[in-house]
């Protein structure tokens, strides 16, 4: 009805109180120090003393790792690998490289096996000259059967050489001139490394019958010209001898033998104008390998080296 105010609503009943949760609080390392300070009235500075020492004695008690033999070897394996490989790597980057060599210093004629520079001072005598050669081909010290050239400069670096002309005139100045006019290029003085050191020397000439009737010519003088340079002594040879011509006397020094005369001699299939022994041995041969190169040499051996080692076959003249 009018005029009366509603009823204020009944209170909610209060619920019952909730049982006592059976999960326990989450256990930290905190909470437990928290705990043994309370409990035990224990300082935090003796807990921290405590577990200091704890830990000490549990890594002293740690057992020690042992490395197996199989795995030293392994270590060590791959530490040489790395060390050889360091090594090829530096002998990679710091080796020498070959280079060709310069145009002047390639030999002309035939393959050599070494090249000796001679340096040739401007105005420099015969005998000043000729002593250089002779210890050029004194210090030679190649394998027997190879070659090396004497190249002679009138520099230290090797590119001036030395003309044939000017060759010529420094240590052959009794060569006749109709020969040395027939210079036309390249020489070669060599030494072949052939009982003891045996001394060549290889010419080109532009006019064959000229440079021969040259080379006759010289002839009279040619030994003594090249000497000591082109001085060839052969082994002694044992004489044999029989009851009918032993003697009881002492032996008569023998006659020196004067090398004078050439005489016509085909060695190694060539015509030669050598100077030979009474016993048949030559001190001294000179030849045409062809009509535009002269060879002058001591000995057949080394004819027969330089005939095999002709960068171009030698033609017959």
């Amino acid at each position: 009805p009018e005029g009366k105010s509603p009823q204020s609503p009944a209170p909610a009943p209060t619920p019952p109180p909730l049982p006592p949760s059976e999960v326990h609080p989450l256990q930290t390392y905190q909470g437990d120090i928290e705990k043994v300070v309370t409990d035990r009235g224990v300082s935090v500075v003796s807990i921290a003393a405590a577990e200091a020492e704890r830990a000490g004695k549990e890594h002293k008690n740690a057992p020690v790792p042992q490395v197996s033999l199989t795995t030293l070897s392994y270590a060590a394996g791959g530490f040489l690998l790395l060390a050889a490989a360091g090594g090829l790597l530096v002998y990679a980057l710091t080796r020498p490289t070959s280079l060709p060599a310069p145009q002047e210093f390639r030999a002309p004629f035939i393959s050599v096996d070494g090249t000796a520079l001679v340096l040739v001072g401007r105005g420099e005598s015969r005998a000043t000259l000729m002593q250089k050669l002779e210890a050029a081909r004194k210090s030679t010290d190649l394998a027997v059967g190879l070659v090396e050239r004497l190249y002679l400069s009138t520099d230290k670096e090797g590119t001036a050489p030395l003309r044939a002309q000017d060759f010529f005139a420094t240590l052959l100045p009794n060569a006749p001139e109709e020969l040395v006019r027939t210079l036309s290029g390249p020489y070669l003085l060599g030494v072949h490394s052939f009982d003891e050191n045996q001394s060549f020397l290889l010419l080109q000439v532009d006019a064959y019958a000229t440079a021969y009737a040259g080379m006759l010519k010289w002839e009279r003088t040619i030994y003594g010209d090249l000497s000591p340079l082109f001085v060839r002594v052969p082994s002694p040879r044992i004489q044999k001898t029989t009851p009918d011509t032993a003697s009881t006397t002492a032996p008569q020094a023998a006659d020196k033998f004067l090398p004078t005369d050439f005489v016509d001699k085909v060695v190694e299939n060539r015509d030669t104008r050598a100077l030979v022994t009474p016993e048949g041995d030559i001190l001294m041969l000179w030849t045409f390998l062809g009509r535009a190169t002269a060879l002058i040499t001591t000995n057949e051996y080394t004819l027969r080296q330089v005939i095999s080692s002709l960068q171009s076959p030698a033609a017959t003249p």
